[in-house]
């Protein structure tokens, strides 16, 4: 093969990789954005969430053309198939991230709006973001890093967030029942919470992308899952 045609091909890998970064940390931010906005009760901070929607949509759409070219150049190895697949999968779970993080912001602005401080600083909340947070940022770092251990560990540290969803929402559901005024906003802070435990959904899938895309293997334990909310209503 013509070295100039090796030197475009790599020359878009490295800008799939560019864009995936890119979009990892428009990503990063908005989840970082809508935490600190629902922490400190800033209105004006969740609201400029949603405006990095639309840079999260172009860069998606950009990974997806660039994983389409290197596809029908030539004949690919399993590796950089697996690459190239793994890139696509990925960009389309950090845009549900950041539809995640654009949720959470527009609650922390009814949130902030509002008058229950008994409720609306919550503790138990503000820890689940931060691991949700630092879930999704390691798992970014085992892709960049090409680390398959690092993303087996985000993999494997999947119930930490739904231990700590689980005993929110039983707090939240016994606080409602005692002080009725308070269910609109124990409401909104069950569905932030919520939103919380699938952004450490979506750091899981993309440490299991990583892990398969550099090891051809799928993990073969099976994720266990602690969320017991649908159990416990379905008791009510």
């Amino acid at each position: 093969m013509p070295f100039s045609l090796l030197r475009q091909q790599a020359d878009r890998f490295e800008k799939l990789d560019v864009a995936l970064a890119t979009m990892g940390g428009v990503v990063e931010q908005q989840i970082t954005d809508a935490l600190a906005a629902f922490e400190h009760r800033d209105a004006d901070l969740a609201r400029g969430v949603a405006l990095r929607d639309r840079e999260t949509d172009r860069l998606e759409a950009q990974i997806e053309q660039l994983a389409a070219e290197l596809f029908h150049e030539r004949r690919r190895t399993p590796a950089e198939i697996r690459r190239m697949m793994a890139s696509v999968r990925i960009a389309s779970e950090m845009e549900r991230v950041g539809d995640l993080a654009k949720n959470i912001a527009k609650r922390s602005v009814i949130v902030a709006e509002g008058d229950d401080d008994e409720l609306t600083k919550h503790a138990g909340v503000v820890r689940m973001g931060r691991i949700a947070l630092r879930q999704f940022s390691e798992a970014l770092d085992a892709l960049f890093r090409r680390n398959a251990q690092a993303a087996l560990a985000v993999r494997n540290a999947d119930d930490q967030v739904d231990d700590i969803y689980n005993s929110v929402f039983r707090e939240l559901l016994t606080v409602m029942s005692n002080k009725p005024a308070l269910t609109s906003s124990g409401t909104h802070l069950i569905f932030i919470a919520k939103n919380f435990e699938r952004v450490g959904d979506h750091a899981t899938n993309i440490a299991e992308r990583v892990h398969f895309a550099l090891t051809g293997k799928e993990i073969e334990a099976e994720r266990i899952k602690t969320d017991v909310t649908a159990t416990l209503l379905a008791a009510e």
